[in-house]
């Protein structure tokens, strides 16, 4: 439509700078959002009624697995990296806009297109998968297929997820030393005293994209899942050990 030939070709220092700073800035801002707005004052909704104080109370309804969800330190800590590492990427769903916004406006209306853009976010979105593993674990975003869970009870459910992580955690070893490998395959001892390539990894295309980054986030993802993994066994062994103790006092669950 234009006879403007664009060439602009994506530095690789702006792009790994990009997905680096652009979710920790996005935070930022949303936190310092978030606090503005709490402290704003908010309406008076009055005293509780004393029926609907004895309500929040005391409940005779059976206690879900969500109710008896136990925690600590540990799982906290591990909680909270999930969470952060899942909000992370997920702000890199807007740098995929911005890119694919650009690539179509230069490929049709000034003949332009690019090869880099493809590239770069397919492999964004690869990293993005990668890392956000352990967040959707947090939320049992996964796919289950479920032919006990729903129907079971709280200790049943619990029990559940201690059989099945003795698989999770076999695809997770597996997943972390297949991770470790690619990595240290693309990287070379000059680069990284662990490296085992012959040189750091580029991609085929003009663009020549370091590919060690992408493959290193194989191995990064797989700890933030296992670790995930973990602080939900210890959340289950948690849920077993109140279960029993609600028992022994006499209370239905």
């Amino acid at each position: 439509m234009f006879d403007v030939q664009i060439t602009f070709v994506m530095p690789h220092w702006l792009y790994w700078g990009g997905l680096l700073l652009f979710p920790l800035v996005m935070m930022l801002f949303v936190r310092r959002d978030a606090r503005r707005r709490e402290a704003l004052p908010e309406a008076d909704e009055g005293p509780l009624t004393s029926e609907e104080l004895e309500e929040r109370i005391f409940h005779d309804r059976a206690l879900s697995y969500e109710d008896l969800k136990a925690e600590n330190g540990f799982t906290r800590l591990i909680d909270r990296i999930s969470g952060f590492t899942g909000v992370f990427v997920a702000y890199w769903t807007v740098i995929a806009v911005v890119t694919y916004f650009y690539e179509v406006a230069v490929r049709y209306f000034f003949d332009s297109p690019t090869n880099w853009a493809h590239e770069s976010m397919f492999l964004m979105f690869g990293m993005q998968y990668l890392i956000a593993g352990a967040y959707a674990y947090l939320h049992d975003a996964h796919v289950r297929v479920d032919l006990f869970y729903s129907k079971a009870g709280p200790r049943g459910k619990a029990a559940l997820d201690i059989f099945t992580s003795v698989f999770f955690l076999v695809f997770t070893l597996a997943l972390l030393w297949t991770g470790w490998t690619f990595f240290t395959n693309s990287v070379s001892a000059d680069f990284l005293p662990f490296g085992t390539g012959y040189a750091n990894e580029r991609s085929f295309t003009e663009w020549q994209v370091a590919y060690w980054p992408v493959k290193g986030t194989i191995f990064l993802g797989a700890v933030f899942l296992l670790l995930q993994g973990l602080g939900r066994l210890v959340k289950d062994i948690l849920v077993m050990r109140r279960v029993d103790a609600l028992e022994e006092e006499g209370r239905h669950v």
